[in-house]
């Protein structure tokens, strides 16, 4: 076979019967070079092998639909999850440079000076959270969802949605606790971190 995964003698073969697991094992042995390729020249080799993987899960998702010949199908998926993945982090640079904004901004006349820096410290605290922990929290307090209708928009359980919950508030916590050591000049940092 060529770099394109086609026999010397002609096109190339058909896979197994389109949904099996040998199918999906075909497709996979014959297309996750030409894939992952495509995926370096767009994003370099650190993220290609993520692209490349993801494209084959929705490969497997969407089994039903991928064409005979399916290279350039799968490309195109490539193509779309690129876009999507830095979408994603586009989004979220402009979150955080947003709060970092916010945390920024002069405050609004009539605030007395503890409420300044208490806004400050909270929003720069939000602003170093990971996303999924922001997300969190925001869903709850900036959009005013009950536990229950985030539990639903983040796709999991009550328990679970609490327990996330319960985990963000504590890094938000230490993210509080740390830059107000640093506002108040003394050393800051938690070992507790490490457990997360």
């Amino acid at each position: 076979m060529d770099a394109r995964g086609r026999s010397a003698r002609g096109p190339a073969a058909p896979l197994a019967a389109a949904g099996s697991a040998g199918w999906f094992d075909e497709l996979y042995g014959r297309y996750f070079a030409r894939v992952y390729a495509y995926a370096v020249t767009r994003v370099g080799g650190t993220l290609a092998e993520e692209v490349a993987s993801e494209t084959f899960a929705v490969a497997w998702r969407r089994r039903d639909v991928v064409p005979d010949v399916p290279l350039a199908w799968l490309i195109g998926v490539a193509r779309n999850v690129i876009r999507e993945q830095y979408r994603d982090a586009l989004r979220q640079d402009l979150i955080a440079a947003e709060l970092h904004a916010w945390a920024a901004a002069p405050p609004v006349a009539g605030d007395v000076a503890e409420v300044v820096v208490d806004r400050d410290v909270l929003l720069r605290g939000l602003a170093a959270l990971p996303e999924g922990d922001r997300e969190v929290l925001m869903l709850l307090g900036w959009h005013g969802l009950s536990p229950g209708e985030a539990a639903g928009v983040l796709g999991c359980s009550r328990p679970a949605f609490a327990m996330r919950v319960h985990r963000a508030r504590r890094r938000l916590d230490r993210h509080i606790e740390d830059a107000s050591h640093d506002r108040d000049g003394t050393s800051g940092g938690d070992a507790d971190d490490a457990e997360d």
